[in-house]
């Protein structure tokens, strides 16, 4: 499943949720004599209702009548005859005739309703002359058990996915690298074939390429280091408010937790038997619900400092290599020589890009030359527009 369509579910499951809730509570309210309260709690919950049937739509999950039939059933049937039988016999061994009680009902009307879906189900079959799908809608592939937890060494391989969320964390920060040596360059060879285009001055060059150069240092460096952080603290209030969630909601993130490995395919008593086993380590717990709800890894979050380092780093030494050519003087086969360094700077980035992201080198550093040496070139010509 990619990450659309969990999130998807994910919000779907949210507002369905969230409209029962505001009907229990509008009732409440009803009951003690609060009709105003009421309404404002009947409203929102229509609006969620309309929010979720639309994430529905969009999941592909409102299909013909006779698919939606036959799932229902299969729905239905396993309700009836699987979970709420467990439910109840869970709820009675821990002292919950309240939640027996509860379940009990649900079953009769599990039962009932499956009766009537069957009877229009076989209606429209006859109606229609064809035959509902024997497969379920999502299908649920078995996976063998979670082997228990070895004493062994680790392996080579075990090894590897150890570091496998820092080496991913590393090539992050590559968009660092490539955004400020990028910027750099682009501002370099900008800048100086301007300036060289208007004035024969090889100190003028100088001075204006790296004033603008050390000014983008500064201000590319800072403004990595502040969005970085504001990254990093949405992650850390995310993964706050998460921790909070399980130790003051356990059993709500618990039935959470289930639904997302059911929604990655897994039958109902696989996805509660791995969901207890996270849960008995509550870091373990935090750390597979920021991964499969947030898609954070609490193991790998911004790190400001370095975002900005490699920022600034980046940019400056790739602004100071277009101004080299103008150390021996302002001159067209100077200002050649600039362009002609930015740009094949600019491919060989590209190409360490494509490489170390497992992407064409030379389509990679073709896209990014040609970018950057189209604004280069449109510079000189502004340049040599300039007056004098």
């Amino acid at each position: 499943m990619d990450r659309t369509q969990r999130n998807l579910w994910l919000a779907f499951l949210g507002e369905a949720k969230a409209n029962r809730m505001y009907l229990a509570y509008a009732l409440k309210a009803l009951e003690e004599g609060h009709p105003e309260v009421a309404a404002v709690f009947m409203e929102a919950a229509g609006a969620e209702t309309i929010h979720a049937l639309s994430h529905l739509r969009a999941l592909g999950e409102v299909r013909s009548t006779l698919e939606n039939l036959q799932a229902v059933t299969e729905g239905e049937a396993y309700e009836f005859e699987t979970m709420y039988p467990k439910f109840i016999a869970e709820a009675e061994a821990d002292g919950r005739p309240d939640a027996a009680q509860s379940f009990r009902l649900a079953l009769e009307g599990e039962k009932e309703h499956l009766r009537r879906f069957l009877e229009a189900l076989r209606h429209l079959e006859a109606k229609t002359g064809r035959r509902a799908p024997t497969t379920p809608r999502r299908q649920r592939t078995a996976s063998p058990p979670t082997p228990a937890v070895s004493m062994e060494p680790p392996s080579p391989a075990m090894r590897e996915l150890a570091t496998e969320k820092e080496r991913v964390a590393a090539l992050t920060r590559l968009r660092e690298v490539i955004f400020g040596m990028q910027d750099g360059l682009v501002t370099a060879a900008t800048v100086g074939p301007a300036v060289a285009a208007a004035t024969a001055s090889k100190t003028t060059v100088l001075v204006a390429g790296l004033a603008a150069i050390l000014g983008g240092t500064m201000s590319m460096a800072a403004g990595s280091f502040l969005g970085s952080q504001a990254e990093r603290h949405v992650q850390e209030a995310e993964l706050a408010h998460e921790a909070w969630e399980i130790e003051t909601k356990p059993e709500e993130e618990m039935a959470e937790l289930i639904e997302l490995y059911r929604l990655e395919g897994f039958p109902y008593e696989q996805a509660r038997q791995m969901a207890e086993r996270v849960a008995a380590d509550k870091a373990s717990w935090l750390r597979v619900m920021a991964e499969k709800e947030l898609g954070i890894s609490p193991d790998v979050l911004s790190e400001p400092a370095k975002d900005a380092l490699a920022m600034g780093i980046s940019y400056l030494a790739g602004g100071i290599l277009p101004l080299l050519p103008f150390l021996a003087g302002v001159s067209g086969l100077a200002i050649l020589a600039s362009i002609l360094t930015a740009a094949a700077t600019l491919f060989v980035m590209g190409a360490v890009k494509g490489k170390l992201v497992r992407r064409n080198p030379i389509l990679s550093g073709a896209q990014i030359t040609a970018i950057g040496s189209a604004v280069a070139t449109a510079a000189y010509f502004l340049g040599r527009l300039a007056p004098a």
